[in-house]
C-alpha cells in the first residue's frame, strides 16, 4: 500500500508539475502566493508575462518616441508659421507707412492745387483788369484825350501793372 500511494503521490506530483508547465501569460505573480509563485516559476508564466510587459514597455516607449517626434515637428511649424506670421506684419507696417506718405503726398498736391487755383484765379482777375485798362487807354489814345505826357505816364502804368502780373 505504501508503494502505492507513494506511485500515486508521485503521479499527483508529475501531473501538478506538468500542469505547471503550460503558461499563462495573464497569471499575476502577486495574486499566487507561495505555490502560485512556484508554479509560476516552473511553467514559465513570470518569463511570459516579464516578455509581455518588455513588449508593452518597448511599445510605450516606442509611442513615446514618435509623440516626442510629432511634438517636436508641429513646434518647428508653428516656429515657422510664427516667422511667416512676423514677415507678413512687417511687410504690412510698410505697406501702411507707404500708404501715409501717399496720402500726405495727395493732401499736399491738393493743397498746391488749391492755392495754383487761386494764383490762376488772382492772375486771370488781373490779366482781364489790365486788358480792360489797355482798351481803356486805347481808346482814349484814338480819341485824343490824352496829351503825349499822359499817355507816356498811362502807358508806363500799364507796363508795371503788367511786370507785376508777370512775376506772380
Amino acid at each position: 500500500m505504501k508503494s502505492m500511494t507513494i506511485t500515486l503521490s508521485g503521479s499527483a506530483l508529475s501531473l501538478f508539475i506538468l500542469a505547471g508547465c503550460a503558461t499563462d501569460p495573464s497569471n499575476d505573480p502577486h495574486s499566487g502566493g507561495f505555490f502560485g509563485g512556484v508554479r509560476g516559476l516552473s511553467s514559465g508564466d513570470y518569463d511570459a508575462r516579464q516578455q509581455v510587459l518588455q513588449e508593452q514597455r518597448g511599445e510605450s516607449l516606442n509611442q513615446l518616441r514618435a509623440l516626442r517626434e510629432e511634438g517636436a515637428y508641429l513646434e518647428e511649424e508653428r516656429a515657422m508659421k510664427a516667422e511667416d506670421v512676423a514677415a507678413q506684419r512687417r511687410q504690412l507696417a510698410a505697406l501702411k507707412a507707404k500708404n501715409r506718405a501717399l496720402a500726405s503726398r495727395i493732401n499736399q498736391l491738393k493743397y498746391t492745387k488749391t492755392m495754383t487755383e487761386r494764383q490762376t484765379a488772382e492772375l486771370r482777375r488781373r490779366q482781364q483788369q489790365l486788358t480792360g485798362n489797355i482798351q481803356q487807354f486805347e481808346t482814349e489814345l484814338e480819341r485824343g484825350q490824352l496829351t503825349a505826357a499822359q499817355a507816356d505816364a498811362k502807358r508806363l502804368s500799364l507796363e508795371r501793372q503788367y511786370d507785376a502780373i508777370k512775376d506772380l
